[in-house]
C-alpha cells in the first residue's frame, strides 16, 4: 500500500473512530501508550499547538492518564472508562513550557523517562553514528535536557519520572557490568531525588535485546517501554511494551485513528523505527 493510500485510510478511519467515541462508550481493550519526545516548533518535534489539540481531544472524549502499572497489571474498565498512558522520552527542557501547562489544564498525568547524567546538558543526536555526541556535526539534532529544577517543578505538578538509563547509552552495546550500572544507577538516583518508586524503564534509542530485558527484570523493573508501534494488552511482553507515536504532521483524525482498535491492522503493517530516542 502506498504512503498516500495509508494516509487517506488513516484520515477516514480516524474520522469514523472519533465519531464513534462521541456517540458511544466504545473503548479499546488495550490501554494505548503514547510516545512523545520534543514539544516545540522544531521540524522533528510535535508542534505545541498540535500537542495541545491532542490533549484536549483526549479530555473531551473522557480519557484519563494512568500509569504503566495499569498496562502490565490491567484492571477491567468501568463502564465507558477510557485510559491512556502519556510518555515522554529523554526529558527535554521544552516540556516544562510547552507540555506541562496543557497537561495540567486537561487533568492528565504523564511519565517522563529521564537520564540523570544528562540533566541540564545539551547534546546532539547524530544520524551518522546513531549515537549522542557532545558537539554539533552536519545533520545532527540538538537536544537540550531539562535541569533538576525543571524536573522538580514537573514532579510537583503530578508528573512521574522513570528511568531512561543513566546516560542514554545504547544498552545492547554494553557489557553486563556496564548494563547493570546504567539501569541500577539511574533507578537509584531518581528514587533518591524524587522520593518515589521507579518501576519502569524506556530503552534509549528504542534499543534492546534479550540480555537487556533479563537485566531489567533482574534489577526489579516492573516493565520496559520500547518504540515498537502498537498496543500492549493482557498477556503482552511487559519488557517490550509497544507504544503509539504521533507524527509531527498528524491531524486529529490521524491521532484518533492511532488510538483506535482498528489501528492494530495499521501497526502490523508499519515497520518499527530503527531508533526511538
Amino acid at each position: 500500500m502506498s504512503a498516500l493510500a495509508q494516509s487517506m485510510l488513516s484520515r477516514t478511519a480516524g474520522r469514523v473512530w472519533s465519531r464513534l467515541l462521541e456517540a458511544t462508550d466504545i473503548a479499546a481493550a488495550a490501554i494505548p501508550i503514547l510516545c512523545y519526545h520534543s514539544i516545540s516548533d522544531e521540524p522533528h518535534a510535535i508542534n505545541p499547538a498540535r500537542f495541545a489539540a491532542q490533549m484536549r481531544w483526549l479530555r473531551r472524549r473522557g480519557y484519563r492518564g494512568v500509569g504503566l502499572e495499569q498496562v502490565v497489571h490491567p484492571t477491567p474498565p468501568c463502564g465507558g472508562d477510557r485510559r491512556v498512558v502519556i510518555t515522554f522520552d529523554d526529558g527535554l527542557a521544552d516540556l516544562e513550557a510547552n507540555a506541562l501547562p496543557v497537561l495540567v489544564e486537561c487533568g492528565l498525568r504523564a511519565i517522563i523517562f529521564f537520564s540523570p547524567a544528562l540533566a541540564g546538558m545539551t547534546a546532539w543526536y547524530s544520524p551518522r553514528t546513531r549515537a549522542m555526541v557532545t558537539s554539533p556535526e552536519e545533520g545532527a539534532k540538538r537536544l537540550d535536557f531539562m535541569s533538576w529544577e525543571q524536573a522538580d517543578r514537573m514532579a510537583a505538578a503530578g508528573m512521574s519520572f522513570q528511568s531512561h538509563g543513566w546516560s542514554h547509552a545504547r544498552l545492547s552495546a554494553l557489557d553486563y557490568g556496564e548494563l547493570v550500572d546504567e539501569l541500577s544507577r539511574s533507578r537509584r538516583v531518581l528514587e533518591e531525588h524524587f522520593g518515589t518508586p521507579v518501576r519502569f524503564l524506556s530503552y534509549p534509542f528504542g534499543d534492546f535485546d534479550a540480555p537487556t530485558q533479563q537485566a531489567a527484570a533482574g534489577l526489579g523493573y516492573m516493565g520496559a517501554a520500547s518504540t515498537r508501534p502498537g498496543f500492549s494488552g493482557p498477556g503482552c511482553d511487559r519488557y517490550a511494551l509497544r507504544r503509539v507515536a504521533p507524527n509531527p504532521t498528524d491531524d486529529l483524525c490521524a491521532f484518533a485513528f492511532k488510538l483506535s482498535p482498528a489501528a492494530g491492522w495499521y501497526y502490523r503493517r508499519t515497520r518499527p523505527p530503527e531508533d526511538g530516542g
